[in-house]
């Protein structure tokens, strides 16, 4: 029944600031064809970052995906999961479910507490991982539940967030 997708949301660093809308614009026509193909989870990932590739900045990728995905009549035929290494913090949780991850892999938070525990006698390292996971559930449901929000998939999605700074085309495209 699940038939997984991934999307690459890296791009070589020769495209300079012009690749970040490129990219993005291939990501969303991407999605709709996997889609269309059959796929039901997209994975959007920033694993294949490295000196030559850079990456979108996953806030960004994801957002416009789903936004595209709502246009297209397609959001509801895929779940978004987003694979990144720049999710370390409750607060970047919460941002990555508003804009539509149903679920989130932060891997390189996970590496790093299991890493740091290789220098530590007080806890292994299922018990860290398992600490850091709780901790960010808990932050998550204090922040849903500032906002009025009993579930998960209620706050997936929501858009509740206000972006500062940013000019009002780019949010209105993309957020």
């Amino acid at each position: 029944k699940f038939k997984s997708y991934t999307l690459d949301i890296t791009y070589p660093a020769a495209w300079g600031r012009e690749g970040v809308e490129a990219k993005i614009a291939s990501l969303c026509a991407e999605a709709v064809d996997a889609i269309k193909s059959g796929h039901n989870i997209l994975i959007v990932s920033d694993r294949a970052v490295s000196e030559e590739r850079v990456p979108v900045p996953a806030l960004l990728a994801l957002s416009a995906i789903h936004q595209h995905l709502v246009k297209a009549g397609q959001r509801c035929n895929a779940g978004l999961i987003m694979e990144t290494g720049s999710a370390r913090e409750t607060h970047h949780f919460a941002l990555l479910a508003g804009y539509g991850a149903e679920a989130v892999h932060p891997y390189l938070a996970l590496e790093t507490v299991i890493e740091l525990t290789k220098h530590t006698k007080d806890m292994d390292a299922d018990k860290a991982v398992y600490n850091f996971v709780k901790a960010v559930g808990k932050g998550l449901n204090k922040v849903m539940s500032k906002m009025g929000i009993s579930t998960y998939m209620s706050y997936c999605g929501s858009q509740i967030f206000e972006a500062v700074g940013l000019d009002k085309p780019f949010v209105e495209k993309y957020f």
